[in-house]
């Protein structure tokens, strides 16, 4: 097991052996330890227990990678720590390159897992890959194994996964899941590492805490993904949507979260690409270089609506250039372009460098075309921005009924913010909503 479990092991997987000795459902939630348990990690527990059985582990430190292989509920009692047997954050192939250490694999439908701490970096072995202040041994934290089929119904709740170097907890083989509640810490190995995120599947997060990543939470090709009252803090991406809809399904919703002192250059919340609209709402947004952002579309016509955001640029911090509150644009970021029509009402955008800039590329060619940006807003409130909108060429950019900072309307200074390019801007608000 690497090193010595701290704590009773004896009672750590109660209900695995309840399980196997054939009793009742009710003997499966028992929580009294059996001293004729013979598990003495949480693998063994998983593997002589029935499906749907309830394992519980006692408090205590764990050095396993575990491979969840059937349906079972992996709950801690009291602090209970996994960390990872073996140490390999780095490899070529993907999340789930050959060797890469998982500290837990799902390989079933229906798990979950709750109330267990899962550390990516193991005190007892060296990776020499140094991450946050911490030797990283673990590439992946919890993670569905896509190699193997697709995987449904992935739970993960009140869990704490902290130092992993890749992907903190991925629902990644296109299954629904639920992650709630849950804390991941220090998830920023590369470019590519993601706190929590899914792929090409339905569910939700849900109140979950989010700090030091490169990206906070994320999904891609999703089929309606609900991203709820989370905090998100020292992040370089805070919540984005990449392709929603490609997959079929519906359009995701960004809700009531909070995201707050975006590293360098950093985004609150962008959509990327989208085949649907997904809804962008009530969120607070402050200390990033970018608050709200959409790239393109795939399909024309489609793109987010921003409803009653607050955001605030004060604190953000960029290598160069200047801060946005809202950056519509039809840049597919190396993918060429593709049309893009956001709505923005009711939002405070204050403090950035420009309020909102609607752009799209030019096309310099016959075969070559640059999408078209088109925007709509009203009732939003642009104040204390060095420019409060600007629609540059070829773009359209409707911003009528919307408050500048004072009653004159924009291009009033000092007190009101401009509006410049293609902007429509009458009429104005008199008066701030």
């Amino acid at each position: 097991m690497g090193r010595t479990v701290r704590a009773a092991l004896a009672c750590a997987v109660l209900a695995g052996c309840l399980a196997a000795a054939g009793s009742a459902s009710a003997m499966m939630k028992s929580t009294v330890c059996s001293s004729k348990c013979p598990y003495t990690s949480i693998q063994a527990a998983i593997n002589g227990s029935a499906e749907g059985a309830t394992i519980t582990i006692g408090k205590g430190t764990y050095v396993e990678n575990v491979v969840v292989n059937k349906p079972v509920t992996l709950t801690g009692m009291g602090k209970v720590v996994i960390e990872p047997a073996t140490s390999k954050p780095t490899c070529e192939g993907g999340s789930l390159c050959p060797g890469a250490s998982n500290v837990i694999l799902v390989e079933a439908n229906n798990v979950t897992i709750s109330k267990l701490t899962v550390e990516g970096d193991n005190p007892g072995l060296t990776s020499g890959v140094v991450v946050g202040g911490k030797d990283i041994d673990a590439r992946n934290g919890i993670i569905t194994n896509h190699l193997a089929g697709k995987f449904n119904n992935l739970t993960v709740s009140k869990v704490k996964v902290a130092d992993i170097y890749l992907r903190g907890v991925y629902a990644s083989s296109g299954g629904a899941f639920n992650f709630n509640h849950d804390t991941v810490e220090n998830v920023q190995g590369e470019a590519a590492s993601i706190a929590m995120f899914s792929f090409e599947g339905s569910g939700s997060y849900e109140d979950n805490k989010v700090s030091g990543s490169n990206d906070a939470i994320s999904a891609n090709w999703s089929k309606g993904i609900s991203f709820i009252g989370n905090k998100i803090t020292k992040s370089a991406s805070g919540i984005h949507t990449d392709n929603n809809g490609g997959s079929g399904g519906v359009a995701d919703t960004i809700k009531e979260n909070k995201i707050s002192e975006c590293t360098v250059n950093g985004y609150g919340i962008w959509t990327f690409a989208p085949y649907v609209s997904a809804t962008v709402e009530n969120n607070k947004v402050s200390g990033c270089a970018v608050g709200l952002a959409a790239f393109g579309s795939q399909v024309s016509g489609q793109g987010p609506t921003f409803t009653g955001n607050k955001v605030n640029g004060e604190g953000a911090t960029v290598s160069e250039g200047i801060t946005y509150g809202a950056y519509i644009t039809t840049d597919l970021l190396g993918f060429g372009f593709g049309d893009v029509t956001a709505t923005l009402s009711s939002n405070s955008i204050q403090h950035f460098g420009t309020g909102v800039l609607v752009t799209q590329s030019q096309p310099t060619g016959e075969d070559e075309a640059g999408g078209q940006a088109t925007v709509f807003g009203s009732k939003n409130t642009l104040m204390h921005n060095t420019s409060g909108a600007n629609g540059e060429t070829g773009t359209s950019v409707s911003m009528k009924n919307n408050w500048w900072g004072c009653k004159q309307g924009p291009n009033n200074a000092p007190k009101c913010d401009t509006a410049t390019g293609t902007v429509d801007y009458t009429p104005w608000l008199t008066a701030k909503p």
